[in-house]
C-alpha cells in the first residue's frame, strides 16, 4: 500500500476558503458569481467541477440551504474516477445583532491518537517544552465509496429542519508515528496502516426565532491494522482526538470565549477544557459551541463523555507549517488575500489562514482503542433579520471564480494534511497580503 502525498486534499481546501469568503457578499453577488450552486434557492444539493492539475478536475459535493437570511454551506470533496479523498467543511454566513455579517466555519483538521497518560482525557501536548502525548496522527488517505444524501426539509413540531450528510466508505489510513523526527511534517516517516471501515458525517439545520441550530453527528467506524505494521504498534488502550479549527471572518471587532473565560490559541495559553464556547462580535455573543454531552461506543453501546478542549498553538509541532509541503499554504495566502475585496467586500486585511486561528479545539473520546463511535456535538448562532449595509460589488466572470475554488482554502488545513503523498503538484500563485481581522 504506497504512500501518498495526497494534494487532492490541497485541492478541496483551497475551494473552501473561496466558497467561505463568496457567502460574505450581498446574495445578488454571489448568485452571479457561482452559476452552479443555486445560491437563491431555499435549499440544494449536487456536485460542481473544480479544476485541478494538466486540464484535471475534481468534485465537491454539496449541500445548500438559504433561509431568514442565514445560509448553510457544505462541501465533500470525491471522486468518480478513483478512490476519494477524504475531507469536508461546513460553515455559516449571516448578519449578527451587532450589524455585522459573519461567517463560521468548522473544518476537521486531524484524528490524532494518544495515550492519556495522566487521565486528564484529553490530549496533552506542548512542543515548546518537548512533551506530548500524541502517539500517532491517523490519516485518512482514501476511501473505496463515497455516498452522498442530498438535503430533506421536514417540518418537526411546525418548526422546518433540513438534514442531510455523507458517508466514506473502507477508508485507506496511515498511522503516522509521533515519535519519530520529522513524522510527515517534511522530514522521514515511520508509517504503519490501518482500515477504517467508515466515516459518516450527517446534519440537522434548523432556525428558531434569531437562534439557528445546527446539529452533528460523527459516526466514525472500527479502525483495525493492516499489513504492513511497524513492529509494537497498537490500538489497545489508546485515546482518540478529533482536532479542528474555526475559521470565522466578521466585519467588526470579534473574539472567543471557552469556559466563560477569554481564550486564544495564538498567545499559547494552556489548554483548557470547557462545555461551551463562544465567538463574540463587539461583545454580543453571535455563535456558541454547546457540548457538554456523551459518545456511544457503537459495538457495544456503552456512553462516555465527551472532553473538550480549547488547544494552544504549541500543542501543534512546530514545523508544522514549514517544508515543502507548505509551498501551496503560501499560494493560498496569496491569492485569498489579493482577491478578497472582489470576490467578499472585504479588505485584504483578512485573514483566512487557520494556522492563526484564535480558536484551536479537540474533540476527545478517552475510551477508544479503535472502536467504532457515534457523537452528535450542537453549533448555535444568533442572527439578526436586519441586514447590515455591505456594498455590493460588480461580479467577476465564472472563470475567476472557478480560479478562487481552485486556490483559495489551503490554509485551513494544509499542515496536517499535507502529511500524505500525491504524484500531482498544487501550482503557487501572487504575492501574500496584509491579513487581518478573523479567527
Amino acid at each position: 500500500m504506497p504512500l501518498r502525498r495526497s494534494r487532492i486534499f490541497v485541492v478541496v481546501l483551497l475551494a473552501l476558503v473561496a466558497f467561505s469568503t463568496v457567502f460574505l457578499q450581498a446574495p445578488g453577488l454571489a448568485k452571479a458569481q457561482s452559476s452552479s450552486i443555486p445560491l437563491s434557492q431555499e435549499y440544494a444539493s449536487g456536485d460542481i467541477q473544480v479544476p485541478y492539475y494538466a486540464g484535471g478536475t475534481l468534485l465537491l459535493w454539496y449541500s445548500w440551504i438559504n433561509i431568514n437570511g442565514t445560509h448553510v454551506i457544505f462541501l465533500a470533496l470525491h471522486s468518480n474516477q478513483a478512490d476519494s479523498p477524504v475531507f469536508s467543511f461546513v460553515g455559516q454566513a449571516y448578519n449578527t445583532s451587532s450589524g455585522s455579517r459573519a461567517f463560521v466555519g468548522n473544518a476537521l483538521l486531524a484524528m490524532e491518537v494518544y495515550n492519556d497518560t495522566n487521565n486528564n482525557g484529553y490530549l496533552d501536548a506542548n512542543y515548546t517544552s518537548g512533551t506530548t502525548e500524541l502517539r500517532y496522527t491517523l490519516i485518512m488517505n482514501a476511501s473505496q465509496t463515497f455516498t452522498p444524501y442530498p438535503v430533506n426539509k421536514t417540518l418537526i413540531n411546525g418548526t422546518p429542519h433540513y438534514g442531510w450528510g455523507i458517508t466514506y466508505g473502507s477508508i485507506q489510513a496511515i498511522l503516522i508515528n509521533a515519535t519519530q523526527p520529522g513524522y510527515g511534517y517534511g522530514g522521514g516517516m515511520s508509517a504503519s496502516y490501518a482500515m477504517i471501515d467508515h466515516v459518516s458525517m450527517f446534519y440537522d439545520y434548523s432556525v428558531s426565532g434569531n437562534t439557528t441550530f445546527l446539529k452533528t453527528s460523527y459516526q466514525i467506524g472500527n479502525v483495525t491494522l493492516i499489513p504492513p505494521t511497524n513492529p509494537g504498534v497498537t490500538l489497545q488502550g489508546l485515546s482518540l482526538s478529533l482536532l479542528h479549527a474555526t475559521l470565522t471572518v466578521a466585519s467588526k471587532q470579534l473574539k472567543v470565549e471557552a469556559g466563560n473565560a477569554p481564550y486564544n490559541s495564538q498567545t499559547n495559553q494552556p489548554a483548557s477544557s470547557f462545555n461551551t464556547a463562544q465567538v463574540k462580535v463587539d461583545d454580543i455573543v453571535t455563535y456558541e459551541f454547546r457540548f457538554k454531552d456523551n459518545y456511544t461506543l457503537t459495538n457495544t453501546l456503552a456512553t462516555y463523555p465527551a472532553v473538550y478542549v480549547a488547544s494552544p498553538i504549541d500543542s501543534l509541532p512546530p514545523n508544522a507549517f514549514q517544508g515543502q509541503y507548505f509551498t501551496p499554504l503560501i499560494s493560498a495566502e496569496q491569492y485569498v488575500g489579493g482577491q478578497l475585496p472582489d470576490i467578499a467586500g472585504l479588505p485584504s486585511s483578512s485573514n483566512l489562514d487557520y494556522s492563526t486561528t484564535q480558536f484551536l479545539y479537540r474533540i476527545s473520546y478517552p475510551v477508544w482503542s479503535g472502536q467504532a463511535l457515534q457523537h452528535d456535538p450542537t453549533y448555535v448562532a444568533h442572527f439578526s433579520a436586519t441586514a447590515p449595509n455591505i456594498p455590493k460589488i460588480p461580479g467577476l466572470p465564472t472563470g475567476v471564480l472557478l480560479v478562487a475554488v481552485a486556490t483559495g482554502s489551503l490554509a485551513l488545513v494544509v499542515a496536517i494534511m499535507g502529511l500524505t503523498r500525491s504524484r500531482k503538484r498544487v501550482q503557487p500563485t501572487s504575492e501574500p497580503q496584509d491579513l487581518g481581522q478573523t479567527m
